[in-house]
């Protein structure tokens, strides 16, 4: 290679560097004026901007879609007519495809539910081809549990709305509503475990240091998963409400065993038909049974060489082919002995946080035997396999006070059980916002039955003093 030639590549390749470097300085100062204008709320300044760093810089910042929805929302709201609402609102349609496009950041179902939300609310599509885009949107298994509440809701509200206009039927109605409740199940278990794993931690070091305390970025994630819990829980409680009378075993097994023949064959549907059912406790009916046994044939048919693989995996639903189902039904006919010895296989077929509902399962079962000790152990264990779940501590709490009168020899020992269970009745609460209610409660009610100021006093104790309780494999307390 000549010297010329070697100079003409040195001189383009500086050439390209100073564009890409004076194209990077454009894209910087766009982000600094919209973050400006924005701030400001002066959308009307910031709406010209926005058009040009997405013309020119689409793909270089984040931010552009984030203040670009911003401003766009408010075009919107402050719109003088309809035409121009409409105008504004496929702007922000295109902005989303945009961002889709450019920075999918593995959040590509949480903004295309979002598109379809901005498009029915805005009425760009009517609300039967938004419940058609949900549908394929919702139908995505795993995909699904990245979609908002938001969406989830006005899903589910189509759903009913179009079932009251007879414009879908009984049976499309009923898939839409377990589609939407597996993404709000699943959602509330995910952040239950993210915000109970930390409660717990919270609590293990302010035994150590009252004082102690979690990062500034643990209790932003904290509050985070709080905060989306609570409005999964509340999508879960409404959908329960509305549909608590058409949403019953007796009605909905009938449609399952009116498209078992046309999708026998399909793995995924008999595990999704059997979760769906489980979730509503249809252990008893003879269809749980018939899709056990199909999904069985089917994989091994498939599989002829692999043991049978489980339809549920970490979900809180149960899985095909084990003893969970088994345990609850048993339970539910009264035959406790038998359901222990079902969840206890069941133990060894289930993984990730189903071992939680397991072992919960099997507190209760013990609970109904008599034998309280074996309850509060495997409702501890439930709570560890699956944190950020109330009910097992719940169950510690009345396990206590019910076995108060067990638990000493003087009056302020047996009283001072009440205190423990007024603790775990608030770390209910503490770790679920579920149990709030009945946490704070029964904690007020158990607090009333705990040693006087004058019990503790003879007792050599004061407000602060660590407390020994021996009975359910012992608990400390403090007096108070």
């Amino acid at each position: 290679m000549n010297k010329l030639s070697t100079l003409i590549i040195a001189i383009t390749g500086l050439l390209g560097f100073q564009w890409v470097n004076a194209q990077s300085q454009v894209c910087n100062q766009y982000e600094i004026q919209l973050n400006k204008e924005v701030q400001a709320k002066n959308y009307e300044a910031a709406y010209p901007i926005l058009n040009q760093a997405l013309n020119e810089c689409p793909n270089e910042k984040v931010n552009f879609y984030n203040f670009g929805e911003t401003i766009l929302l408010a075009k919107i709201n402050s719109a003088a007519n309809e035409t121009d609402k409409k105008k504004f609102a496929g702007e922000l349609v295109s902005l989303i495809n945009k961002r889709i496009q450019y920075f999918p950041e593995g959040k590509v179902s949480f903004w295309e539910g979002e598109k379809i939300t901005y498009q029915l609310n805005h009425g760009l599509v009517s609300k039967k081809e938004a419940y058609q885009q949900y549908q394929k949107l919702f139908g995505q298994s795993e995909e699904a549990q990245k979609i908002s509440a938001s969406a989830a809701t006005n899903y589910f509200v189509a759903v009913i709305e179009l079932l009251n206009a007879e414009e879908i039927d009984y049976n499309a109605a009923m898939e839409g509503y377990f589609q939407a409740k597996k993404v709000a199940d699943g959602n509330i278990e995910m952040r239950s475990v993210e915000y109970g794993t930390l409660a717990e931690k919270l609590d293990s070091i302010q035994k150590e240091n009252p004082k102690k305390d979690l990062t500034p970025a643990e209790k932003q994630t904290m509050s985070n998963a709080q905060a989306a819990k609570d409005l999964f829980v509340q999508l879960s409680e409404g959908m329960e409400s509305a549909l608590s009378e058409i949403a019953k075993c007796e009605y909905i097994a009938p449609m399952f065993e009116q498209d078992f023949e046309k999708n026998k064959d399909n793995i995924d549907w008999l595990a999704g038909s059997y979760q769906a059912l489980a979730s509503k406790d249809c252990y008893d009916h003879p269809i749980m049974d018939r899709l056990e046994k199909q999904y069985v044939a089917v994989w091994q048919k498939n599989n002829p060489s692999q043991p049978i693989a489980k339809a549920g995996g970490t979900s809180s639903s149960s899985t095909i082919g084990s003893e969970y189902g088994n345990g609850v039904k048993q339970y539910n006919a009264g035959n406790y002995s038998g359901a222990i010895a079902s969840f206890t296989k069941a133990l060894n077929e289930v993984s990730g946080t189903t071992r939680g509902d397991v072992a919960y399962y099997m507190a209760l079962a013990y609970q109904k035997t008599g034998s309280n000790a074996n309850a509060v152990t495997w409702a501890n264990r439930a709570a560890s396999y699956k944190p950020g779940w109330g009910a097992p501590y719940q169950l510690i709490a009345g396990a206590f006070a019910a076995s108060a009168n067990s638990c000493g020899n003087s009056e302020f020992q047996k009283r001072a059980a009440y205190w423990v269970a007024a603790d775990y009745a608030n770390k209910a609460c503490a770790v679920d916002s579920r149990s709030c209610s009945w946490g704070r409660s029964a904690a007020k009610s158990y607090e009333g039955n705990a040693p006087t100021v004058e019990q503790a006093f003879q007792a050599g104790k004061k407000s602060g003093d660590a407390v020994t309780v021996s009975c359910l494999g012992g608990a400390t307390t403090r007096v108070r």
